[in-house]
C-alpha cells in the first residue's frame, strides 16, 4: 500500500494551534500506549534458519527461541501493560478456531478461504518495522507528527500560532464547521478522527484497524502498512494474530507483533504446535529444521511421532518419540530396526554396527534378525535373546543341529531326520523310493513307500529313464532293477512337491543343500567302492562335518548310519554304473 497524505496533514496543522493542540495532548496519550518494545516473546522454539544440507545432526531438541525472529519491536505495547493487553485479547481480538486436526474444523478470523491475495503480498516482509515504532514516530492519527509536516512543507514551527486560523483555506480534508464526528460511520467502514478520515493503519478502540486510499476499512486480506511491515487484518477489519487460515492454506501471526512467523514451530492459541515454512505457510511431510528433520501430518498438520512414515518424495522414514528423524538400531513395533546415520533410510538384509558398538543382522524387511540368516554367501546364526551373532557353538536351527565357527558361519549340520528300512517295509529292490522317505522326513513331509512306486511306475517292459525297471517288491534279473533321479523327479513331481534332479551336483552344491535343511538322495555303491558293480545302491546325506558326510543307509532292518570322506562320495558317485545300463555320472536327488 502507498501511503501519502503529506498535503492533507499539512493541511490539518495549519487549521490553527488550538487544534493543533488538542492533537498533541490526544497524541501524547496514545504515544505512551504504542511505545515500541524489544522484549516481546514468541510462543515458540528454535532456530530461525532452515539448514540446506541433508546431512546434519539429529541430536538436537526442539527449543525455545527468541521472539525477535524477524528483528521487530511489538506492534503494540502489550509486552509492556499485560493487564491492557489481556483486556483487549478479551474483547477485541478474533479467536481462532483449531486446525482440522484438532477439532476437524477449522475457522479463522478471516473466511475460510480467500480467492485473490493482494499483489502486495509477493513483496519482501524481511526488513520491517512495526506498528509500534511507526506510532511512536508519528505522533498523530495519521501517523505523522508536526516537524515532519513543516519539513515536508518547508514553512517553520513559529509560524503555527492562533493568527494563522483566518489566512489558511479550508478544502475537503480540512476540518469545517459541517465537519464529521469522530467515529465509525454508520456501516462501520471508514473512521473520522480529528475530522478526518482515515487512511493506514491506525490503532483504534484497543486494536488495529487498516484503510485504503479511499478511506474504506480493509478486511480479509494481507497488505503492507505505511512504514513497510505486513499484516493481516481478517473479516471484522482487525489485525490478526496466532493460527489463521487464509488463501488456502494457514499462517501464524505473531500475538505481540502481529508479523507473520516464518521457519518457527510455534504454539497455536488452542494449544497444539505447528511448523510454518520460509513463506510462513503451516508445514506437512518431512520438513528440515533445528538441525534435523521432522515429519508434520498432511492432513492434521500436526507432528508425527514414534512412526516410520512415507515422506513426500516416496521414501520412508523413521521419527521418534520427540519427532526427530531418527538414525541408528531403533526400537518400533515389538523389534528393532536400523536406519542409516547418513541418508536415514532403513537398512535391510546387511550386517551393521550399531550406534553402541555391537554389531547385529537386519533383514529383508529391515527387522533384526534372530536365528538363521543368509549373508555373503554363508548362514549365520543371532541369539533370539541378545541378537549378537552365535559364534563357536552348536545351535538347534529348527532343521538340524548346526555348528558356527569363530567367524559366526554355519559349519557342521547334522539334520532332523527319520530313518527308514526298505526290508522292514518289504522291498527289497525299493532303496530309491525309501531314500526320498528319509529325505522327506526332515520337511516334515511323510509319504507311503508303496504309493511311490506305484506313481512312478514299475515293470520289466521299462527303463530306469522312464519309470522303475523290474519289481520293488523282489525279483530277479540279469540287470539291475532301478530308477534314475530324471525318472523320479519328472513321475512324482504331482506327488511330491520341489523334487529336483541334482545330477552332476558337486561337493559343494550337496553341502549347501544340507545347511538349507535339504538332504540329498544319491545314487552309489553300497560298500562305497567300485569293485562290484552289481551292488548298485541308493541312499540318502543327511549331514556334513569336518570333510565328510553322514549316510542314512535304508538297506538294513535297524537304523544304519555312518560317517564317510566327502572325497570317497564324490569318486564313487560319480563313477559308478549299474549293470545293464548307462548310468549318468553323479546322479542326485533333492526336495526343497
Amino acid at each position: 500500500m502507498d501511503y501519502n497524505d503529506s498535503k492533507k496533514r499539512f493541511k490539518l496543522y495549519k487549521a490553527g494551534k488550538a487544534w493543533l493542540i488538542a492533537g498533541t495532548v490526544f497524541l501524547t496519550l496514545i504515544g505512551a500506549n504504542l511505545a515500541a518494545n524489544a522484549d516481546s516473546t514468541t510462543t515458540d522454539t528454535g532456530n530461525n534458519s532452515v539448514q540446506n544440507t541433508q546431512t546434519v545432526p539429529n541430536n538436537q531438541d526442539i527449543t525455545s527461541a527468541d521472539a525477535d525472529q524477524n528483528n521487530v519491536t511489538p506492534i503494540s505495547s502489550k509486552a509492556d501493560d499485560k493487564n491492557q493487553t489481556e483486556t483487549t485479547k478479551g474483547t477485541d481480538e478474533t479467536v481462532n478456531e483449531p486446525i482440522n486436526g484438532d477439532s476437524n474444523a477449522v475457522e479463522s478470523n478471516s473466511t475460510t478461504t480467500i480467492d485473490d491475495i493482494s499483489s502486495k503480498s509477493d513483496k519482501d516482509k524481511d526488513d520491517v518495522t512495526t506498528i509500534a515504532q511507526a506510532d511512536s514516530n508519528n505522533q498523530n492519527s495519521t501517523s505523522l507528527n508536526t516537524d515532519n509536516i513543516n519539513k515536508d512543507k518547508n514553512v517553520s514551527t513559529e509560524t503555527s500560532t492562533n493568527n494563522h486560523d483566518d489566512s489558511v483555506k479550508s478544502d475537503s480534508s480540512t476540518p469545517t464547521d459541517n465537519a464529521k464526528p469522530d467515529g465509525w460511520n454508520a456501516d462501520h467502514t471508514q473512521y473520522t478522527q480529528g475530522g478526518q478520515l482515515l487512511t493506514g493503519v491506525h490503532n483504534i478502540d484497543g486494536t488495529y484497524y487498516d484503510f485504503d486510499e479511499n478511506h474504506n476499512i480493509i478486511k480479509n486480506n494481507y497488505v503492507q502498512s505505511q512504514w513497510g511491515s505486513w499484516y493481516m487484518f481478517g473479516d471484522d477489519g482487525r489485525v490478526v494474530s496466532g493460527v489463521t487460515q487464509w488463501a488456502g492454506t494457514y499462517y501464524y501471526f505473531d500475538p505481540y507483533t502481529y508479523l507473520r512467523v516464518d521457519n518457527n514451530y510455534v504454539q497455536s492459541q488452542w494449544g497444539t504446535w505447528y511448523m510454518f515454512g520460509n513463506d510462513g505457510r503451516v508445514v506437512s511431510g518431512v520438513t528440515q529444521w533445528a538441525g534435523t528433520y521432522y515429519y508434520f501430518d498432511p492432513y492434521t498438520y500436526l507432528r508425527v511421532d514414534n512412526n516410520y512414515v512415507q515422506s513426500q518424495w516416496g521414501t520412508w522414514y523413521m521419527f521418534g518419540n520427540d519427532g526427530r528423524i531418527v538414525s541408528g538400531v531403533t526400537q518400533w513395533a515389538g523389534t528393532y530396526y536400523d536406519f542409516d546415520p547418513y541418508t536415514y533410510l532403513r537398512v535391510d538384509n546387511n550386517y551393521v554396527q550399531s550406534q553402541w558398538g555391537t554389531w547385529y543382522m537386519f533383514g529383508n524387511d529391515g527387522r533384526i534378525v534372530v536365528g538363521l540368516a543368509d549373508w555373503t554367501g554363508a548362514k549365520y546364526y543371532f541369539d533370539p535373546s541378545t541378537y549378537l551373532k552365535v559364534t563357536n557353538a552348536w545351535e538347534n536351527v529348527g532343521y538340524g543341529s548346526a555348528y558356527f565357527d569363530g567367524n559366526g558361519q554355519m559349519d557342521s549340520i547334522n539334520l532332523f531326520h527319520q530313518w527308514y528300512s526298505q526290508l522292514n517295509q518289504g522291498m527289497p529292490e525299493g532303496c530309491e523310493g525309501t531314500s526320498l522317505q528319509i529325505a522327506a522326513s526332515v520337511l516334515g513331509r511323510y509319504y507311503n513307500l508303496a504309493d511311490i512306486y506305484n506313481t512312478i511306475g514299475y515293470g520289466w517292459n521299462l527303463t530306469p529313464y522312464n519309470g522303475f525297471y523290474g519289481n520293488p517288491w523282489g525279483g530277479s534279473s540279469y540287470k539291475v532293477q532301478t530308477v534314475f533321479a530324471s525318472a523320479m523327479a519328472n513321475k512324482l513331481a504331482g506327488m511330491v512337491s520341489g523334487i529336483q534332479d541334482l545330477t552332476g551336483a558337486g561337493v559343494g552344491t550337496v553341502i549347501d543343500e544340507l545347511r538349507n535343511g535339504h538332504a540329498v538322495v544319491t545314487w552309489a555303491n553300497i560298500d562305497w567302492n567300485l569293485y562290484n558293480q552289481n551292488d548298485f545302491h541308493v541312499m540318502s546325506i543327511v549331514g556334513y562335518s569336518n570333510g565328510q558326510f553322514l549316510i542314512s543307509d535304508p538297506y538294513a532292518y535297524s537304523q544304519k548310519e555312518y560317517w564317510i570322506p566327502t572325497s570317497t562320495w564324490a569318486y564313487v558317485n560319480a563313477n559308478t554304473q549299474a549293470v545293464g545300463w548307462n548310468t549318468p555320472r553323479s546322479m542326485n536327488l533333492v526336495i526343497n
